[in-house]
């Protein structure tokens, strides 16, 4: 697999989880349960553990100078991540998450940037060599739109590369939205998102029914407005994902893992690292049927929901080897 290369685009976070029993209230003091610090960042989560799983990654992204970047850049290298097209930059903090954590493993996040906001078109030209013999190019809009949009441009200059791109959040503006979707090839979203997508068009406008018959009818609206895009995921939750592609329409893979879940933050990450591993593993293969993007799939869930079952983002992330002992 040392061919198949996967370069994520994005932010790198110092993530600082605050735990307590139920989420605070707006002006409300609660006191926590427990307090952890891990790596994080969405491009920083899929593409560790894309790693983890034991495929070749590379990351285009920006540091800090400070303490928390130094950390960032050797857990990179601990997990064997091509670090060639990081740029240090001085004078800028680090990207901060803060999460509060309740019991029942729901979340909110606050993001503040800092040197993911840094991002120039330049940094993504100084990066096209590796771009370029890449399988997978994965985009999120964690960092600027302009500089996701210019990146995944550089992706479908050649034929080799595929993109996915995660629009988390959902940009509000119809035209960005219809300019990035140019250059994908795959997109992941959750149902929420799904639904902010169909809603471009007039007729899915508050409709927010997500049974197979609406969102056969949805997709088909999205897929003639963005001809580029060819697959699409819709994330369920606990309930599994429907698979929509252009040729074969919904199949909907439902969920049989059952697994005690204390912290869901950056399991959406886990199940898009994953999908990458898994659909680079398989690349060899003469053409992606439908049975295909279903096992992909599959497998990214099993991953995704081992993550659930520890603490943290990167530190819950299961290795090749924890995900084939781990025990259902």
């Amino acid at each position: 697999m040392n061919d198949r290369l996967i370069t994520v685009v994005g932010g790198s976070n110092w993530d600082m989880f605050t735990y307590t029993k139920e989420l605070p209230k707006a002006g409300e003091t609660i006191k926590g349960t427990d307090f952890k610090t891990s790596f994080g960042g969405k491009a920083s989560n899929q593409c560790v553990q894309a790693a983890l799983l034991g495929s070749k990654c590379s990351i285009i992204t920006k540091l800090s100078q400070d303490i928390f970047g130094q950390n960032i850049l050797k857990n990179y290298k601990d997990h064997n991540v091509d670090c060639s097209n990081i740029t240090i930059v001085p004078d800028v903090p680090s990207g901060i998450a803060t999460i509060i954590v309740d019991s029942h493993g729901e979340n909110e996040i606050i993001i503040v940037g800092g040197s993911n906001a840094t991002f120039t078109t330049t940094d993504i030209d100084n990066a096209k060599p590796t771009i370029d013999k890449s399988l997978l190019l994965l985009c999120q809009l964690e960092i600027a739109d302009e500089i996701n949009l210019y990146a995944l441009k550089l992706a479908k200059l050649n034929k080799k590369t595929k993109t996915i791109l995660n629009p988390s959040p959902m940009p509000k503006d119809l035209n960005l939205v219809k300019e990035l979707l140019e250059y994908v090839d795959i997109l992941v979203v959750n149902k929420h998102e799904f639904n902010d997508l169909a809603a471009f068009d007039e007729q899915h406008k508050g409709n927010q029914n997500t049974d197979l018959k609406h969102m056969e009818e949805k997709s088909k609206s999205i897929f003639s407005r963005h001809t580029q895009l060819n697959v699409l995921i819709v994330t369920l939750g606990s309930k599994g994902q429907v698979l929509i592609t252009r040729s074969n329409g919904c199949t909907m893979i439902e969920s049989n893992i059952n697994v005690v879940a204390v912290d869901t933050t950056g399991a959406g990450d886990s199940f898009l690292g994953s999908l990458a591993h898994y659909l680079v593993e398989s690349s060899n293969e003469p053409e992606y049927t439908n049975q295909k993007w279903v096992d992909c799939i599959k497998k990214a869930s099993k991953v995704a929901a081992i993550s659930v079952t520890k603490y943290g983002t990167q530190t819950s992330y299961p290795s090749i080897k924890q995900v084939e002992d781990f025990k259902f």
